[in-house]
């Protein structure tokens, strides 16, 4: 299985902390551990509505015609 890595600089993660806390509402900063979790849930979700969307586009429903 591949290996994803992210490096981010000091800086950086004091602001991801803030952020991710803010945006999984825990009212305090996000630990590595809950900004990765969500990150890996991001990840699935975009490829699983990628791979939703290719099944509409293989498959257009049909045409209703009530004539």
């Amino acid at each position: 299985m591949a290996t994803l890595t992210i490096t981010t600089t000091a800086p950086q993660d004091a602001r991801l902390v803030v952020a991710f806390g803010a945006k999984l509402g825990l009212g305090r900063n996000a630990t590595a551990a809950e900004i990765k979790a969500d990150i890996i849930g991001y990840i699935r979700y975009v490829v699983s509505d990628q791979e939703r969307l290719a099944v509409i586009a293989a498959n257009p429903p049909a045409v209703f015609d009530p004539t």
